[in-house]
C-alpha cells in the first residue's frame, strides 16, 4: 500500500500533472464567466486565460508540448471566432475538433507502430514499448468517445433550449454545456487517467526513474538538470597552458 501511495505522490508531483492543472485552470474561469455574464464574455476570458496559462508553462519549463500547443491555439481561435462572429458554436466545436485531431494522431501512430503519444504530451512516462502501445490505444478510444459525447451534449442542449441568445444574459444551453465541460469532462479525464495508473506501474521501464515526466519539486524540476543531461558524455577539460620562455 505504501508503494502505491508513493506512486500516486510521484504522479501528483510530476511535471505532467502540474502542466495539466495549469491547462485546466482556464476552463474553470470560463465556467464562472459564462454563468455570471454570458458565453461571449466566457469565451473572451477563456482566450486570455489560455494565453496566460501557456505563457506560465513556458516560463516554468521553457517548452510546450504538442498537445498543449494544439489545444491552446485551437482554443484561442475558437474563443476569438465566438466573440467576433457572436456565435457560440465555435467554442462548443473546439473540444470535438481537438479530440478528433488527437485521436487521429494516435491512430496514425498505432498504424505506423510509433508511439506518437510521447511527442504529443511532451513527456517520457517511463514505459516499455508495449506499455506505450497500450496507453496510446486507451487514449485514442477516449478521444473518439469525448468527440462524440461533446457533439451530443451541445447540440442536444441547443435543441432543448431553443430560445434566442440575448447579449449579457446567460443562456441555459450555454450554461449547461459549460457546466458539462468543466464539472463532468474535467473530472472524467482525471478519473480516466487514474484508472490507468496500474498500467503505468505494470509497464514501467525503469524502477529508478519517476513516472509522469519527472519530479516538479525534486532534481528534475524546472531549471534543474535532467537525467539525460546528467548522463550525457562530457568533454574532458583542456589542460592548462603553461607559459614557456
Amino acid at each position: 500500500m505504501n508503494g502505491f501511495n508513493e506512486q500516486i505522490l510521484s504522479i501528483v508531483r510530476s511535471k505532467l500533472f502540474v502542466k495539466l492543472l495549469l491547462e485546466f485552470l482556464p476552463l474553470g474561469l470560463f465556467l464562472v464567466a459564462t454563468d455570471i455574464y454570458d458565453i461571449y464574455v466566457g469565451s473572451a476570458v477563456l482566450g486570455i486565460a489560455t494565453f496566460g496559462s501557456m505563457a506560465l508553462i513556458w516560463a516554468l519549463y521553457r517548452r510546450l508540448a504538442l498537445m498543449a500547443i494544439i489545444t491552446g491555439v485551437t482554443g484561442l481561435i475558437a474563443a476569438s471566432a465566438t466573440v467576433m462572429l457572436v456565435d457560440p458554436m465555435w467554442v462548443k466545436l473546439k473540444p470535438t475538433i481537438v479530440s478528433l485531431v488527437f485521436a487521429g494522431i494516435l491512430a496514425a501512430g498505432l498504424a505506423l507502430k510509433k508511439p506518437l503519444l510521447r511527442p504529443l504530451i511532451g513527456e517520457d512516462l517511463n514505459l516499455t514499448d508495449e506499455g506505450w502501445r497500450v496507453i496510446t490505444r486507451r487514449w485514442m478510444i477516449y478521444f473518439f468517445f469525448i468527440a462524440g459525447l461533446n457533439e451530443f451534449v451541445w447540440r442536444g442542449a441547443n435543441i432543448y433550449w431553443s430560445t434566442p441568445h440575448l447579449p449579457g444574459v446567460p443562456h441555459p444551453a450555454d450554461q449547461f454545456w459549460a457546466t458539462f465541460k468543466v464539472v463532468f469532462l474535467m473530472p472524467f479525464t482525471v478519473i480516466y487517467a487514474a484508472v490507468m495508473l496500474p498500467l503505468l506501474t505494470r509497464y514501467r521501464d525503469d524502477d529508478t526513474r519517476p513516472m509522469g515526466g519527472g519530479d516538479m519539486f525534486g532534481k528534475d524540476g524546472p531549471g534543474e538538470q535532467t537525467a539525460a543531461e546528467a548522463n550525457a558524455p562530457r568533454l574532458a577539460p583542456a589542460p592548462a597552458r603553461t607559459n614557456r620562455r
